[in-house]
C-alpha cells in the first residue's frame, strides 16, 4: 500500500469514529499517522488542524471554555490556507464552524456539533473498509478502559496472519461487529476475548509437546 493509501486508512477510520460521536477516541487514528509525517508537510498541518479540531468539540461537551479557546485559534491556523476540499475532507465547513464557535465558545451547542464531511457525505462507522476497521478497533480499545488493548491487537494479529484458515475466520467478523455495532461492543469484545484466549493456550499447549 502506497503512502496515500496508509493515509485513507487512516483519515478514514478517524473520521468515522468522530462522525459517531466519540470525539476524544477520534484523534487516535489521526495522530497515528501524524507522528510518521515530515514536519512543515501539508498532510501534517491538515491532521494537526483535525486533531485540535476534534479536541475542541470535546472540551465543549465538557464546557472545558477554556481548554477550547486556546485551540480554537490555533486549529484554525492550521486549516486556514488549505483548500476547500483537501483529500476528500470539507475543511470549509470546519473553518466556518471554528470561525463561529470563536466569538464565544459557551454558545457550543451538542444539537450543532458539525459533521465531517468527506467525499460529499458523512462517512459512518458502517462504510470503514477492513484495514481501516482494525485501526478504529485498536483506537477505541485505547480508549475505553472496559476493552483491554493487547486482546483486540492479539485478534487483529490471527486475523491478518493466516490463522483464519485453520478455523478462526469468525475473529475477523467479531472485529467488524466490535467496531461497527456500539450498541453491542461489550458483548462482542468478551466473545473475542475469549476466543484470543483460546488461541493463546492452545498456542501453549503446542509448545509444550516440543519441549
Amino acid at each position: 500500500m502506497n503512502e496515500d493509501g496508509k493515509l485513507k486508512v487512516y483519515l478514514e477510520a478517524g473520521i468515522a469514529i468522530y462522525n459517531r460521536g466519540e470525539y476524544n477516541a477520534a484523534h487516535g487514528a489521526w495522530e497515528r499517522y501524524w507522528f510518521k509525517l515530515e514536519k512543515g508537510s501539508e498532510d501534517k498541518l491538515f491532521l494537526q488542524g483535525l486533531i485540535q479540531f476534534t479536541a475542541i468539540i470535546y472540551h465543549g461537551t465538557n464546557e472545558n471554555w477554556k481548554g477550547m479557546r486556546g485551540l480554537v485559534e490555533s486549529s484554525f491556523g492550521y486549516l486556514e490556507k488549505m483548500p476547500e476540499v483537501y483529500r476528500g475532507v470539507d475543511i470549509g465547513l470546519i473553518r466556518e464552524y471554528l470561525i463561529e464557535i470563536g466569538q464565544d465558545v459557551e454558545s457550543f451547542s451538542q444539537e450543532k456539533i458539525p459533521t465531517i464531511v468527506y467525499r460529499g457525505g458523512k462517512m459512518e462507522l458502517e462504510d470503514l473498509e477492513i484495514e481501516s476497521i482494525f485501526l478504529a478497533a485498536e483506537v477505541i480499545a485505547e480508549e475505553v478502559e472496559a476493552y483491554e488493548y493487547e486482546i483486540i491487537k492479539g485478534a487483529i494479529g490471527y486475523a491478518r496472519g493466516g490463522i483464519e484458515g485453520r478455523g478462526y475466520k469468525k475473529i475477523e467478523q467479531l472485529i467488524v461487529t466490535f467496531v461497527k455495532s456500539p450498541d453491542l461492543r461489550g458483548m462482542v469484545y468478551e466473545q473475542i476475548r475469549n476466543r484470543v484466549e483460546r488461541i493463546r493456550e492452545s498456542g501453549k499447549d503446542i509448545k509444550k509437546l516440543f519441549r
